[in-house]
């Protein structure tokens, strides 16, 4: 009988997890996370959001009200509890929720209560709100450091108890409609795009050159570069390059798969004269390394060789 009540009671508690957390609420994956800002009217919080480099999606939608799913029409009627609230989903290595944070701040007054611009109800009553208690800290401990800046401070700070995302034809509201109200300034839609840091685009295979003054102080310093002498076994043995291996041709592109697994990784390529070397060098670059460099050849070497 108490093992059966035991396993009924958690049956229960599962299933009031699930209906805490609504449709459009849901946890976000490991390497990325979520906070939701209310800001007075959504449209120009999640367009200002959405401009920020490293934020992955922003949604418009109504937290914290006391109905489920609700309307517009309902939220502007006062009666829900819900403010109009934006969802923003984003990688924590390209903008810190302080930076987050700092953005909000400067587009909101967090003087007034229940109003933004020309906004005035309780659908606009400034919040952030948060689902996971470690950004609870971080947020409540930024919102005091603003809050000692103001004579009055109303910008409600909690965690997140719902999110319904709004209907359709608000979300991109200002992508749809460029010339529709908002009470966000283009400033503030400038120091978004500001915020963070851009993903880094992926470098791309491609033949490059380097001269042996900066080969020469790249070895010296001590970085990680593979120095591939393409020559013949019998023209290695008479003279090579510090820290080269020889990979005679034929055997390139079976030593860099077998031994170069890193398609980043930095490479050098050097022969006699430079004619083997451009052609190792575009071998390599088809196979897809991203930073292979034509050293030429051996003669124009000014430097020490071992023999």
């Amino acid at each position: 009988m108490n093992l059966s009540i035991g396993l009924l009671a958690a049956n229960l508690l599962a299933l009031l997890a699930f209906l805490v957390i609504p449709v459009g609420a849901a946890q976000a994956p490991a390497a990325e996370k979520v906070m939701y800002f209310a800001g007075g009217c959504f449209w120009g919080v999640e367009h200002m959001m959405a401009m920020v480099p490293g934020v992955t999606s922003a949604v418009s939608g109504y937290a914290n009200g006391t109905t489920q799913n609700p309307t517009y029409r309902e939220v502007v009627g006062g009666a829900t509890g819900h403010m109009e609230t934006v969802e923003v989903r984003y990688d924590p290595s390209l903008v810190t929720l302080e930076e987050l944070l700092g953005l909000y701040f400067s587009a909101i007054d967090p003087t007034v209560r229940n109003r933004q611009g020309n906004d005035i109800g309780t659908q606009y009553q400034t919040g952030l709100f948060y689902a996971d208690e470690a950004d609870g800290e971080t947020v409540r401990a930024f919102a005091e450091r603003e809050k000692a800046k103001h004579s009055a401070f109303h910008v409600l700070v909690g965690p997140l108890t719902s999110f319904w995302p709004a209907e359709e034809y608000h979300q991109d509201y200002l992508v749809k409609n460029p010339f529709g109200y908002c009470h966000i300034s283009y400033e503030e839609f400038e120091r978004a795009k500001a915020t963070g840091r851009k993903p880094q685009a992926a470098a791309k295979p491609e033949y490059r050159e380097v001269s042996p003054k900066a080969a020469k102080e790249a070895l010296d310093a001590g970085l990680d570069i593979a120095l591939l002498d393409v020559r013949e076994t019998y023209e290695f043995a008479a003279g090579y390059i510090p820290g080269a291996v020889n990979v005679p041709m034929a055997r390139l592109e079976r030593y860099a798969e077998d031994n170069l697994p890193d398609k980043d990784a930095v490479i050098y390529v050097y022969c006699r004269s430079g004619n083997r070397s451009r052609t190792a060098a575009y071998i390599l670059v088809d196979m897809g390394y991203t930073q292979v460099y034509d050293l030429g050849g051996i003669i124009d070497w000014p430097y020490g060789i071992v023999k």
